[in-house]
């Protein structure tokens, strides 16, 4: 296990502050956030760069904070790779083993299943410079490999690849997870990457972490309206609470005009002993748990319906994002947005100008209270 506990950092007038993770053997852990926020500079305190001014590392039990880099273990990938130029990809791939003092003889085996695991073996004898990024990525994680370390820490290694190889390293990466029992710190602004590859995640936004554990509950769940908004949650509307009772927290909005009783098992368990009736709040759903239905379509008891017409919508190939103006909305209010397959959006002859029938899960509605972080929509 390793584990980062009230880690505080001052590095000019930026502060890391009482920030603290575990990630558990053969883990993965993505840290997320907003470029500033201090994710690679607590990636730096982890694997020794830097001293932290406040807290500790443990590795399997162990206070390493005071360890210098090489006595740490860590295998580290760095944003820029920092690969040697005038070296050979072998001569990289061997010189993290080689520091560590680790005999070639002993190594060998590693190295060429690493080799041949990610297709090199024919770039072994080339030069850094005369390879592409891709092929640069899989020498800079051979070369951490190599070192024998099963932890592993990547700061944004694959940011600037296109699509279809970063995902392909994705697979790659949770294949050698699998294969070397590695527990994996890595570093990320890439949602989609951070939910494939971590198994929980954190968000960290001005040198804090600011909600963290179980990745599914945090991308249908934020805990503020920063971490809303950084999770790209646009469906966030004024709502205040009208009743709480012992299994419910009922809330309502006046634009959409909608009420729900939402249930304790959700989000809501955790503000019951907060919230009092009258409080001001936010509702919010990720777009893609807004159903849209023809406006015959019947009634169902366990959902919240809203009507109203289609503003616009945006092609994004896979997928329509589509915005509805419910009726009765200010023209200055936020329309609602719903994201449905484009077989969906076809076979439904979706037009701008028509009248839908909006429906949201009460499961999948979450509530803030308007006095936690960030400011109301």
């Amino acid at each position: 296990m390793l584990e980062a506990t009230d880690i505080s950092i001052k590095a000019g007038r930026f502060r890391l502050r009482n920030v603290s993770l575990s990630v558990g053997e053969s883990g993965c852990h993505a840290i997320v956030g907003p470029t500033g926020s201090g994710k690679t500079l607590l990636l730096e305190s982890i694997i020794g760069l830097r001293r932290p001014d406040a807290g500790r590392i443990t590795i399997e039990g162990i206070d390493v904070s005071s360890f210098p880099i090489e006595r740490r273990r860590l295998a580290y990938v760095p944003q820029d790779l920092a690969l040697f130029p005038h070296m050979t990809v072998q001569d990289n791939i061997l010189y993290g083993a080689r520091a560590r003092g680790i005999r070639r003889t002993a190594n060998d085996r590693i190295v060429q299943e690493l080799v041949d695991s990610l297709g090199i073996g024919h770039l072994m004898n080339r030069r850094i410079d005369n390879l592409s990024g891709g092929e640069r990525q899989r020498i800079a994680l051979a070369r951490a490999l190599a070192s024998g370390c099963n932890y592993l820490l990547l700061d944004e290694p694959l940011s600037s690849l296109h699509e279809s190889l970063k995902k392909e390293l994705w697979f790659l990466l949770k294949d050698l997870r699998r294969r070397y029992s590695l527990t994996i710190v890595m570093v990320t602004h890439d949602l989609e990457e951070a939910f494939f590859l971590g198994d929980s995640i954190s968000v960290m936004m001005e040198g804090e972490i600011r909600q963290a554990g179980n990745k599914t509950a945090i991308y249908n769940r934020p805990a503020d309206l920063d971490v809303a908004k950084f999770l790209g949650i646009r469906n966030l509307f004024n709502g205040e609470v009208a009743e709480i009772t012992d299994n419910a927290l009922i809330v309502f909005s006046k634009e959409p005009a909608i009420f729900l009783r939402l249930p304790v098992m959700n989000s809501s368990s955790r503000l019951m002993g907060v919230l009092q009736p009258g409080a001001k709040v936010m509702l919010g759903i990720r777009s893609e748990y807004v159903t849209i239905l023809q406006t015959q379509a019947p009634q169902e008891a366990s959902c919240c319906k809203v009507e109203g017409v289609i503003e616009e919508f945006f092609d994004m190939a896979a997928s329509f994002l589509v915005a509805i103006r419910p009726f009765g909305c200010a023209n200055g209010s936020r329309p609602v947005e719903a994201e449905i397959p484009a077989h969906l959006f076809y076979r439904l002859r979706l037009k701008k100008g028509h009248s839908v029938k909006l429906s949201f899960d009460d499961q999948k509605v979450f509530v803030i209270p308007c006095d936690s972080r960030g400011t109301r929509p």
